[in-house]
């Protein structure tokens, strides 16, 4: 998946355009990081988003963890509800996904392997979005004047959408979430600077 240049989505309805610059039939979706834990509000900076140990990229790479190497996927089961790896992980979705993106409503799925949860991810479309590894569960919410709010742990941390291209302008990765349905296959990405490229595919 691309960042800034590829295609983002700016976490808003799936039916507004505003949300999507299409790049095929691939979205976007863009999410602030959230740096170690504490309280209050703090600014959000490129220096955070380039950290491993910020929220957003830890949550992700605990859910990698519990996946086989993207290059092996998944078998997609016949009713679209979920997805089997050979090391045992599992994806599943909290319904049915149709054959195509523009007729998703929302997307969320929870990874267990070998039975165990291991996380969880959640996008309403409708300008929040959820990640969850085994700590606290990172929320990202776009607010009206093009600011991002990211809390995680008691903390929130506040920038605007533009910051994220100044950051993606010095080759810091602006995390994001991507997907792709289609009548055989879903391919989802998380980016972070701990996971840069797809999270998992599965295929019928």
């Amino acid at each position: 998946m691309g960042i800034l240049g590829n295609s983002a989505s700016v976490i808003s309805s799936a039916k507004n355009s505003a949300r999507f610059w299409h790049n095929g039939e691939m979205r976007h979706a863009f999410v602030l990081v959230l740096a170690a834990c504490g309280g209050g509000e703090d600014d959000l900076t490129c220096e955070l988003l380039a950290s491993p140990d910020n929220c957003w990229a830890t949550a992700a790479a605990e859910l990698a963890a519990c996946l086989p190497p993207s290059t092996t996927p998944g078998v997609f089961s016949a009713d679209r509800t979920s997805c089997d790896f050979a090391n045992g992980a599992r994806v599943t979705f909290d319904s049915a996904l149709p054959e195509d993106n523009f007729d998703l409503e929302m997307l969320g799925f929870t990874i267990t392997l070998n039975g165990e949860t291991c996380g969880r991810f959640i996008d309403t479309f409708s300008n929040r979005m959820e990640l969850t590894g085994s700590g606290e569960t990172v929320v990202s919410e776009l607010h009206p004047g093009r600011e991002f709010h990211l809390h995680c742990d008691g903390t929130t941390y506040t920038s605007s959408f533009d910051l994220l291209f100044e950051c993606a302008g010095m080759s810091i990765p602006a995390p994001t979430d991507g997907f792709e349905v289609t009548p055989t296959s879903v391919t989802f990405t998380i980016t972070s600077v701990s996971t840069p490229g797809t999270l998992f595919t599965c295929n019928r």
